[in-house]
């Protein structure tokens, strides 16, 4: 063999040696990415027992709200402990002291109520609510700016709220909570809320301190407002805004079937009606949208086709 053929050879060998080379180096590269993958699906195995694990043990925290008690109020003085939640009453100097009372129950296995009474008069009501909800009042309508895509408004004075609502930490806690807050109402010294999330308890809490700051700075002095009482439609007698029942007769609290907002006694002289099967009381303007989508009453389901022409002309 020659020179060339020589050379020829070497360089034929080399090439192999290079590819040899080459294709373990690329085994191994694989084999590594394949091992990585491994490791990653194995991890992603075990942590997902935890990750299911979690929620399942926040709802068992949420049941009985017990973590909540800790976060209100430490002082078991002040803790009256109910069936499905706790009843707080706030003593002055406390972080929440702009309520009187605060009271917390479980409504059913994915709503929280939260109600309160607050220290201060709020001048004029006001009623949030998803813009999936389809039943409430449409004349005192009113929109935000940046939250119409997630609440509708309601309230005798737009203005005044429209410029509460600049607070952007107002508008950043109802937008970060959106999907929580099924319902928020706030009206003299009066606050309701209706939340599916534990934690949007406080959020409603922080949410209804924030409003009174921007109305004290807007008005001063609250407290000189006048206020209408919510009283029992049955005895008349004052009604504990924060219960259910009348105390003296045992009568269901005065709220309208189809939007669950309180009845006050101007209420009942102009837009409240009676349904004729079971009695319940209702916005007219409310009762008569109900049911032209379902001719059944909201409570009893009775068929009420025939009443609601009398409602129309009346």
């Amino acid at each position: 063999m020659d020179s060339i053929g020589v050379i020829i050879l070497m360089i034929i060998i080399g090439v192999v040696i290079v590819v040899l080379k080459y294709a373990r180096s690329a085994r191994k590269r694989r084999n590594h990415v394949k091992s990585i993958q491994s490791k990653r699906s194995r991890i992603t195995t075990q942590s997902s027992p935890k990750r299911v694990y979690a929620p399942t043990k926040n709802k068992a925290r949420t049941k009985d709200l017990e973590w909540i008690k800790n976060e209100i109020m430490e002082n078991e003085e002040n803790v009256l402990r109910l069936s499905m939640g706790y009843k707080f009453n706030i003593p002055k100097g406390h972080r929440y002291d702009l309520f009187s009372a605060i009271k917390v129950t479980r409504e059913s296995r994915k709503t929280i109520k939260v109600v309160a009474t607050l220290t201060k008069i709020i001048p004029s009501y006001l009623d949030i609510r998803p813009t999936n909800s389809y039943y409430g009042a449409t004349r005192d309508a009113f929109s935000v700016i940046d939250l119409n895509r997630n609440f509708k408004f309601y309230s005798t004075a737009p203005d005044m709220w429209r410029e509460i609502f600049t607070n952007s930490h107002i508008k950043d806690l109802l937008q970060h909570n959106a999907s929580f807050i099924q319902h928020y109402y706030l009206r003299g010294e009066y606050m309701e809320a209706i939340v599916n999330y534990d934690r949007a308890i406080i959020t409603v809490l922080s949410i209804t301190q924030l409003m009174h700051e921007g109305l004290k700075q807007l008005f001063g002095v609250l407290d000189s407002y006048e206020i209408e009482k919510l009283v029992c439609y049955n005895c008349k007698d004052p009604f504990d805004p924060l219960e259910e029942e009348c105390d003296k007769c045992g009568s269901s609290r005065p709220r309208c079937i189809v939007c669950l907002l309180d009845l006050y006694p101007s209420d009942l002289e102009r837009d409240v009606v009676t349904t004729p099967c079971c009695g319940v009381y209702g916005h007219k303007d409310h009762i008569i949208t109900w049911l032209k989508q379902d001719p059944r009453c909201p409570n009893c389901h009775k068929n009420l086709s025939h009443w609601l022409g009398q409602l129309q002309i009346y």
